[in-house]
């Protein structure tokens, strides 16, 4: 699917072995710190030491320990983190269909028992885990930091064919993004402190005429890890005319662009200066629609890579839904850049608009 949303960055991995008979030997074995990309990880332990070691672990013991990630980043990030199962020791039942698996954040269950996910018991984990996208743990803002504690438990009703198994696998840390450029925020309701909406949406009460300016604007994320040249995207409205991007102008990996009919709108904003700013010459179709529209976007080749919509206009997600309607001078916008499943779940409202943020 042209939409696919995957693993961008797998962040660490940590050899685990678990023993019923012997205990709980190992949980973890990672570095008390580590920085990958915009996140660290902080494990509390030293280098080289597991973060969990029990012996003699009984039916009804527990063990947890809490991991530390924070994202440096200018943007928000969704963590995720798979299990993999590498070895072990024992014949069926295998030790992990009967030790529970709980993960919170911040004291939140987020997986296991108490989340939405449901009782899960490790083997479980470790089949979520094979989802192209790993475990979703949730989203974590720029500067923000959260705790994630890993909780096993061996059940006080195991029985006695769980002595002497053990079980070996691998935990990474990710963030989930997107494969292609994605539209990131859309202001299309403008106030008067920002300029005139399309002709589709302000009339010149004046000479009662309709205006031709059109000071709307669009922000295009980047989540690739390459440059991505915009020469003949198109986005198109519900008009179904596309508007073309015929400069060619390169947006960064990881970086903003921002789309308008000309430059003289961005007199009206305090805009990121690094993002780049890209003039169509002409408006998106006939003017955003205040009350419902929608925007598609295709690649040079004329393949979509995105689409969204809000208001009465449900066309842009699967299966069709409502994002709602935003109030004079605000924006709709992603919960996280790049971070797309096809969902009006994926949008909120931002007051104020951020362009190039």
């Amino acid at each position: 699917m042209k939409r696919l949303i995957r693993v961008l960055l797998l962040i660490f991995v940590v050899g685990t072995l678990i023993y019923s008979g012997g205990g709980l030997k190992e949980f973890f074995r990672p570095s008390t710190v580590r920085a990958f990309g915009d996140l660290t990880v902080d494990f509390h332990v030293p280098v080289g030491d597991p973060i969990f070691v029990v012996n003699n672990m009984a039916p009804g013991d527990m063990e947890d320990r809490d991991v530390d990630v924070a994202n440096g980043g200018a943007v928000a990030r969704f963590v995720v983190v798979k299990g993999i199962r590498t070895g072990g020791v024992g014949a069926d039942p295998k030790i992990e269909t009967v030790l529970d698996i709980v993960i919170t954040a911040d004291g939140i269950p987020v997986y296991g028992a108490g989340s939405p996910t449901g009782i899960k018991t490790l083997s479980h984990f470790f089949t979520d885990s094979q989802n192209p996208n790993g475990v979703p743990l949730g989203i974590l803002n720029p500067s923000e930091s959260k705790t994630y504690n890993f909780k096993v438990t061996f059940p006080q009703n195991a029985g006695n064919e769980f002595q002497g198994k053990s079980v070996i696998f691998d935990l990474t840390f990710g963030v989930i993004a997107g494969e292609n450029i994605v539209i990131n925020e859309v202001y299309y309701k403008v106030d008067s402190n920002h300029g005139l909406e399309s002709v589709k949406d302000r009339i010149n009460s004046e000479k009662g005429k309709k205006t031709g300016q059109n000071d709307e604007w669009i922000e295009l994320y980047n989540p690739t890890d390459h440059d991505i040249s915009l020469k003949n995207w198109t986005l198109t409205d519900n008009t179904n005319k596309p508007t073309i991007i015929h400069p060619n102008k390169i947006i960064k990996k990881g970086g903003f662009a921002l789309v308008a009919k000309d430059a003289s709108m961005w007199k009206f904003w305090n805009e990121d200066s690094n993002a780049l700013k890209v003039e169509t010459g002409n408006q998106i179709g006939d003017g955003l629609d205040n009350n419902g529209d929608h925007l598609i976007l295709k690649n040079s080749s004329g393949i979509e890579v995105d689409r969204m919509s809000w208001g009465t206009d449900t066309s842009g997600f699967t299966p069709p839904a409502v994002n709602p309607v935003v109030s004079l001078g605000s924006s709709t916008e992603r919960l996280v850049p790049g971070f797309d499943t096809n969902q009006a779940l994926d949008w909120e409202s931002q007051t104020p608009p951020t362009p190039g943020i």
